[in-house]
């Protein structure tokens, strides 16, 4: 599992690790600042601990990207129960915090087991999907294929966790669509999906009812649910085009824009850096999500490919819901930016998605027997 040659040495992919080391500096330089009290002149310790998660994150990249992804894939039914097992764990001793229940205290670390599924979801979509070869899907095959994320998303769903859920959504769909589906089988399915939007509006909690009203008309209330958006088109608009300048944003540090180091540290950066340095940081996803994905075109091997598409699916997903709702243009459902955000299991996770890849780019060339 764990044996390299000098061949997948050559292939070690240093774009894609330059990239995501890249980024993660520029959210730490990010946090840094969310982490000072302009009042007091007292600095919080996110920085500081986010810098150990990106070190953590590192040894996290290099590990999975010694793996065969080969063979995490063969393990994904194992890999998956362990995953349901942590999932099931957070409805019986989970912590409690702004509404959900989605983390488990160990010590004092919150792990996030909704998180930490992401790498195990993307293996089982290339487990379930690898038989790219073979005809098209029909409405019976995707179900039969698709029974196995039920349960995930329902736990997720009601932690709840309506971000990460609507992910793990929105990724199954795009891994669907590249596996090739039947023009019947995607009308048939557009169809159903929209047939139960009405049953999963009456399942969601009163507050997040309020988000998606709060994201059609933010100023229903804007002292309550709309504060959060209200305050940060305020924090982006007022940045202009070059930004206020680092450590220089007002609504950041006077605590006007609230999560300003996790959900919405995009609109500090784009307060203190504007338009431009918000621009640079979504221009560096872009150049990321396109690496995987001609990473995804090189490989030979299929489940390698769908596991490509898949992390750059949550990733593209991910990015876009994140500054797409700090805008006011995708209702707040709390999910952090990859990399830029602060969270130790956010960080964990990408830099192990990431670490797939690479292991999928270090193999690209290998024949079946040496995976």
């Amino acid at each position: 599992m764990f044996q390299i040659d000098k061949r997948q040495l050559k292939n070690f992919d240093i774009i894609l690790l330059t990239i995501v080391v890249v980024i993660s500096i520029c959210g730490i330089i990010a946090i840094y600042s969310a982490s000072y009290d302009m009042t007091d002149g007292i600095f919080d310790p996110f920085y500081k601990k986010q810098i150990v998660w990106f070190f953590a994150g590192l040894v996290t990249f290099f590990t999975f990207s010694a793996i065969s992804y080969k063979r995490l894939i063969e393990f994904a039914p194992l890999l998956y129960l362990s995953g349901i097992i942590l999932l099931l764990l957070v409805l019986f001793i989970g912590h409690v915090g702004m509404g959900a229940q989605r983390w488990i205290n160990l010590g004092g670390f919150k792990l996030q087991p909704s998180e930490i599924f992401k790498i195990v979801f993307v293996i089982i979509l290339a487990y379930s999907f690898r038989d790219l070869n073979e005809n098209k899907l029909t409405f019976i095959d995707i179900i039969k294929k698709s029974l196995i994320m039920i349960i995930p998303f329902l736990l997720i769903f009601f932690q709840p966790d309506l971000g990460t859920a609507t992910i793990f959504l929105a990724t199954w769909g795009m891994v669907l669509l590249y596996r090739g589906i039947t023009k019947r089988t995607f009308i048939v399915s557009l169809v159903s999906f929209l047939a139960i939007l009405p049953v999963l509006w009456f399942n969601l909690k009163e507050y997040q009812k309020n988000r998606v009203l709060t994201f059609l008309n933010p100023e229903r209330d804007p002292f309550g649910s709309g504060y959060h958006v209200i305050q940060s088109k305020v924090a982006i608009g007022s940045g202009g085009l070059f930004g206020k300048g680092f450590m220089h944003g007002t609504q950041t540090h006077l605590k006007f824009l609230p999560e300003r180091h996790t959900d919405f540290i995009f609109s500090l950066i784009n307060e203190e850096f504007g338009l431009l340095g918000g621009g640079i940081i979504l221009l560096l996803f872009v150049i990321l999500i396109y690496r995987i994905l001609q990473i995804s075109i090189e490989t030979k091997e299929a489940s390698g490919k769908i596991l490509c598409v898949a992390v750059a699916s949550v990733t593209f997903f991910q990015v876009f819901v994140n500054s797409a709702m700090t805008v006011s243009l995708m209702p707040v459902v709390g999910i952090p930016m990859p990399f830029i955000s602060y969270g130790g299991s956010s960080m964990i996770t990408f830099m192990g998605m990431m670490g797939l890849v690479n292991s999928v780019s270090m193999r690209k060339y290998n024949s079946p027997s040496e995976y």
